[in-house]
């Protein structure tokens, strides 16, 4: 069996990340077996489905490279500070499932460049690397949503495929303009690859916004470590 067959046959829904990664040559997997499969992204985001099996023999397979590491599993942070990851951000998983376009307001959303860089270093909070949202931009994948041209916020794709960097900034919040935005950027894209996203655990507003929006919640973990 390949490696995504593996995975569909095992979660589709909860190890849809993989499986996009796989379909997309967007990660590399350097280990397939049935006891697990491991990917990489751009040699520093490590992915981890150990299925029943005991973590430690994935994360010694990952390069040195890896920085960040997403485990479809609980409760594995005693296990990973033996490696020297903390814990980030406990998460779970939501895929875009329906093969219809979300119904949304027609607004004005336009991709956004470069010159935007600063703007959404200032206002989004879980990324401090302003490299990273250069090489977001420069890719052509952020979308911003403006109100009387004038940029009410943004939203993009990560570089191991889930959408994310969803900032509305404060004065245009509760106008809805946050399930229009992630609405028009699902209708975009999600003809050429699957739809999901991480959401921090305890983020209501973002869980109940992707259950508006039609997102089914997986079963299993997505927890995000990173190195001390």
């Amino acid at each position: 069996m390949t490696p995504k067959e593996i995975l569909e046959k095992r979660d589709m829904l909860s190890y849809t990340d993989l499986i996009d990664q796989i379909e997309r040559g967007i990660g590399k997997v350097i280990y397939c077996g049935m006891d697990g499969i491991v990917t990489v992204v751009d040699d520093y985001c490590g992915f981890i489905a150990p299925f029943d099996s005991d973590v430690r023999p994935f994360v010694e397979l990952l390069p040195r490279s890896v920085e960040l590491i997403s485990i479809h599993r609980e409760h594995v942070s005693t296990v990973m500070k033996e490696y020297g990851y903390r814990l980030k951000t406990p998460c779970s998983l939501y895929v875009y499932t329906k093969d219809e376009d979300v119904a949304v307001r027609k607004q004005d959303i336009r991709v956004l460049d470069t010159s935007y860089k600063d703007v959404m270093h200032e206002h989004y909070h879980l990324i401090d690397d302003i490299d990273y949202i250069v090489d977001r931009l420069e890719k052509g994948v952020v979308r911003g949503i403006f109100v009387d041209n004038n940029l009410a916020g943004f939203m993009a794709e990560h570089s191991e495929g889930a959408m994310g960097l969803l900032e509305i900034f404060p004065e245009y919040q509760h106008r809805g303009l946050a399930y229009d935005l992630e609405g028009s950027y699902i209708n975009e894209m999600r003809k050429d690859h699957r739809m999901y996203c991480n959401v921090v655990n305890g983020n209501i507003a973002s869980e109940n916004l992707q259950l508006k929006l039609g997102l089914v919640k997986a079963d299993k973990a997505s927890d995000w470590y990173s190195i001390y």
